[in-house]
């Protein structure tokens, strides 16, 4: 039997819940947003924007990992009518057209065009390329397979002879240096990024502005990842005395961006010590090894893995 003084608590704890249940719903987590930021640039002395992704949940958020991304040679513009090539490929692309929670604040900013606009690939590409963020489901993401290349017969021997070679292929991401890292500044301070945990990672042409950017600025960054774009041994002093991690990929069917080498300065930051650094080469891969590093998860877990 029951008695009044075992009821008196079960009414008290039904009328809590009841409580409990008529309190305000907790409030959505925000939208991701993708934001144009304009700015004056000191490189062309005109008016250009970037990018800059919200991920869901920003509102929520007080403090956010940022991650700095440098597009490859084929989506340079004026940063204005032409800054969604940007939008072609990489983390941007991951996370804005395929709708991936990627847990980043993301920078993208555009290269200039500077004299290499008659380039094929530059001159002949159209809007049509560009993938759109739809109302329901995703474009189709592009088959890694597609970047296959043929098999190469010559093994991987380590190139080690670079120490002349010139910090990237011709009017990189080097041209823009100041204006970027001003970038990455106004971010964290608008857009709540976390000053301990900021990324950096691009692929080709952004891979050698990776290199170049994590050996002028380590201290600016928790990690970086260059995609088929190889380092040299003169920029490996710095990013090892920083002990900033690095996990460098490449194709190994790449024909563009030869693997052979990226040993150069792999092994030298190897040699020099007191800093994580991986070496990744997909085997079956070719220049557009990107797809399946973006594409996947273990990059970005390993990012959030680093801080300063």
């Amino acid at each position: 039997m029951v008695t009044r003084r075992e009821i008196l608590p079960m009414v008290a704890s039904a009328a809590g819940l009841a409580a409990v249940s008529e309190a305000a719903p907790v409030a959505p987590l925000s939208e991701p947003e993708l934001k144009r930021v304009a700015y004056q640039s000191r490189r062309t002395g005109k008016e250009r924007e970037y990018f800059v992704y919200l991920p869901r949940g920003f509102k929520q958020k007080d403090r956010w990992p940022v991650m700095l991304f440098l597009h490859g040679d084929g989506e340079r513009g004026d940063a204005k009518a032409e800054l969604d090539y940007v939008l072609i490929h990489g983390p941007l692309s991951e996370a804005w057209s395929q709708k991936r929670d990627l847990p980043f604040v993301i920078i993208s900013p555009q290269l200039d065009k500077f004299s290499r606009g008659n380039i094929p690939y530059i001159r002949d590409r159209t809007p049509a390329q560009i993938p759109k963020r739809l109302a329901a489901g995703a474009p189709p993401r592009q088959d890694e397979r597609n970047s296959r290349g043929a098999p190469t017969p010559e093994g991987l021997p380590a190139e080690n002879d670079l120490d002349g070679a010139p910090l990237g292929p011709p009017e990189g991401w080097s041209e823009m240096d100041a204006e970027v890292i001003a970038m990455v500044d106004a971010t964290l301070r608008d857009y709540k990024g976390d000053a301990k945990r900021v990324y950096l990672t691009g692929l080709s042409y952004g891979g050698f502005g990776s290199w170049f950017f994590g050996s002028k600025y380590p201290q600016k960054f928790a990690a970086m990842a260059p995609v088929v774009g190889y380092g040299y041994p003169a920029q490996a002093a710095a990013i090892a005395a920083a002990k900033l991690p690095v996990w460098c990929f490449a194709g190994g069917r790449d024909p563009t961006v030869k693997p052979k080498f990226f040993f150069a300065a792999m092994n030298e930051l190897e040699k020099l010590g007191g800093v994580e650094n991986r070496f990744t080469i997909e085997a079956d891969l070719g220049h557009f090894t990107w797809v399946r590093v973006y594409g996947g998860e273990d990059l970005y877990a390993w990012f959030l893995a680093h801080s300063r």
